[in-house]
């Protein structure tokens, strides 16, 4: 059998000579910015913030880490990549408003697709390739707010599991909620390539709450240590709340509670809340008079909830965590 030709990476992490790199990925007329520190052997750590356009808790910490950190022995390869989906980004929107894709809904891309499929393909065969462990920072974005947690894709082999639970572990600010794969996700094509992956979810409402930065900030130097990237004391670590699913609809956020109509929504519970099965969760009054009020599929805390009063048929208005 023929041996495959190794891939050809617009910058190989591997040849790279140590210490700090600002480098511009880009093909197929997409593309991202990319800080790159180069150490001695060791993992390949990818991080990266703003899969959605409109959530702003990951470009604003991967910047001031790109900006200030400078460490002094390195152990592998750090990239970070404070905007993956740049014209959402300037949009501040959370889809790419040219072909209106998901990119978390697009891995793992084609070169010959619309702009969000090759966008995907590039940070996947670009990026993701040459990555030994990843994380992806999310948030509700502009339309919602929500509990942070932290989470990753189960029914991997035991040493991806274990090294996911681990790196979880790291954000312990967060609860974890984790559950089957979803496809075309960037956990979804972390998890073909065999790559240790997990994500976070901050409160998004538009903004950056100080406490999610405090906890993303030490979550990162914890997974640091954690991997052996960088030297520090073994992290002492709270025990988290958790929650392992086998329901991949029960984590995926944008199928709970949808909105039956175009209209304004009237939230009647609160995020934290706990409700039961059939209690109003709040009303969706059409501009042509009609109200449809809207109610707990099941019982369970509010871990979600829709902010943006205006909705269109099929926005997810609330999510609950089963209890």
């Amino acid at each position: 059998m023929a041996k495959k030709n190794p891939p050809e990476f617009l910058v190989n992490l591997a040849t790279l000579p140590q210490g700090f790199h600002r480098r511009r990925l880009a093909r197929d007329g997409v593309g991202f910015e990319a800080f790159i520190w180069r150490g001695g052997p060791g993992p390949v750590l990818v991080v990266n913030g703003a899969t959605h356009g409109d959530e702003y808790e990951g470009p604003t910490l991967l910047r001031q880490w790109a900006q200030r950190w400078k460490p002094k022995t390195l152990r592998g390869t750090v990239v970070f990549i404070p905007v993956l989906n740049e014209v959402a980004f300037f949009a501040g929107a959370r889809c790419r408003p040219d072909d209106g894709a998901n990119l978390a809904r697009s891995f793992p891309g084609n070169r010959r697709g619309s702009p969000t499929s090759r966008l995907a393909c590039l940070f996947d065969q670009q990026v993701l390739a040459q990555a030994t462990h990843y994380v992806d920072f999310h948030s509700a974005g502009g339309a919602n707010r929500l509990k942070p947690w932290v989470g990753y894709v189960t029914g991997m082999p035991g040493p991806i599991d274990r090294a996911q639970r681990a790196m979880a572990a790291c954000f312990d600010r967060f609860w974890v909620w984790s559950g089957p794969p979803l496809p075309g996700r960037t956990l979804s094509s972390a998890r073909a390539r065999g790559v240790p992956a997990i994500y976070t979810e901050c409160q998004g409402a538009g903004d950056v709450a100080a406490t999610d930065l405090v906890a993303l900030n030490l979550g990162l130097r914890r997974l640091l240590i954690t991997l052996g990237l960088v030297s520090g004391a073994k992290p002492r670590l709270r025990k988290q709340l958790t929650r392992i699913t086998r329901s991949a609809k029960e984590t995926h956020l944008q199928v709970h509670h949808q909105a039956p109509h175009d209209g304004l929504f009237v939230l009647a519970t609160r995020l934290g809340d706990k409700v039961r099965r059939g209690e109003v969760l709040g009303e969706v009054l059409t501009l042509a008079g009609q109200n449809v009020v809207i109610r707990a599929e099941h019982a369970g805390q509010v871990v979600l909830v829709r902010i943006q009063r205006s909705v269109r048929q099929g926005d997810a208005l609330a999510v609950l965590l089963p209890v």
